[in-house]
């Protein structure tokens, strides 16, 4: 996927940095583990013995019919899709090897100011596709540090595949205080299409303020990472918990060399805020399933031409949207 940041540029970033324990609470009830933080549970395993960990994971986000600024209105349907392999070297060095795709279906209605240099319709479907190495290194009880690096493809599904590539390195620490307590901070650099390169510096904390409730951007939906949040977690029982959480996405694609030619390899943008309420539901330990829904702030729509000068960039209304993930581990 690309700069896409969807698919694992932001999460990239640390939902998938700050995952560090996965093989360690693989059996816990918190969809995104985070580093090194054990907690108390009657229901721990031999998971922790394995060397390698694989898990599936996908899910789909319809975002409802929102108008655009001067005109227009647009909705898109997000399908995800990844998998992952977790393997540890030693009980301190441990490899991620990720891959993730998405596919965004936009459905553009009307004529407005952003679509006229596309003559209403800007793009169709998109797709974002990322492959990311990262190794964690726990230097002690306390420590870890993590370094890695992801290529990332994205661009309507007929663009040029050689001018929608992107990459970059992500790198980070984390420090845990205690067994209710881990701090740390991540950074990601990359390349953009027709853009200059991308800093993404990422705070990672895990914070149990009591056995049931939880301040942490590290148990996010699995087969979601737009992007690094934060979420309120609480926890009904050990299978079920809700969480009211937010974040920043952005998406940036190749454009296709149909439509006018303003816009032929031209470049789409896609940003905003989600705040999203997300339940979910464990029924049997290797088992993730997420129903979520929420609003999208601040959205963002722009359109660049192949060399990266804008042609028209509209803010969104307030968007509803509603998503449903399933993610598997063994």
């Amino acid at each position: 996927m690309t700069m896409k940041i969807p698919l694992f540029a932001g999460i990239l970033t640390l939902i998938l940095l700050a995952d560090t324990a996965q093989a360690r609470q693989s059996t816990e009830s918190d969809p995104q583990p985070a580093p090194e933080i054990e907690i108390e549970d009657e229901t721990e395993t031999e998971t922790e013995e394995k060397s390698t960990t694989w898990s599936v994971s996908g899910g789909d986000i319809y975002q409802f019919d929102t108008d655009i600024d001067d005109g227009g209105s647009f909705a898109v349907n997000r399908l995800f899709l990844g998998g992952g392999l977790n393997y540890k070297f030693t009980p301190s060095l441990s490899m991620d090897i990720d891959i993730a795709a998405e596919t965004d279906n936009y459905t553009f209605k009307g004529d407005g100011a952003f679509t006229a240099p596309a003559n209403g319709n800007p793009w169709g479907q998109t797709v974002d596709f990322t492959i990311r190495a990262l190794g964690r290194w726990k230097v002690d009880d306390s420590w870890q540090v993590f370094l890695g690096g992801l290529v990332s493809w994205a661009g309507e599904t007929d663009a040029d595949f050689g001018e929608s590539f992107t990459g970059g390195g992500l790198f980070g620490t984390a420090y845990t205080f205690s067994d209710t307590l881990t701090l740390g901070v991540g950074v990601q650099i990359s390349t953009r299409i027709e853009d200059n390169l991308l800093y993404i510096p990422s705070p990672i904390i895990d914070w149990r303020i009591s056995e049931q409730f939880f301040i942490s951007n590290v148990r996010g939906p699995v087969g979601y990472p737009a992007s690094l949040g934060i979420e309120a977690v609480f926890y009904l029982s050990k299978e079920m918990n809700v969480s009211l959480g937010s974040r920043y996405e952005y998406r940036r694609f190749r454009l296709n060399d149909s439509g006018p030619i303003a816009i032929q390899n031209g470049v789409g943008t896609n940003s905003g805020f989600p705040v999203w309420l997300r339940y979910e539901w464990r029924p049997v330990p290797e088992i993730r399933i997420h129903l979520l829904g929420g609003v999208l702030f601040g959205q963002k729509l722009e359109l660049d031409n192949q060399n990266g000068n804008q042609l028209s960039k509209e803010d969104v209304d307030i968007a509803p949207f509603v998503g449903l993930f399933l993610g598997f581990q063994f």
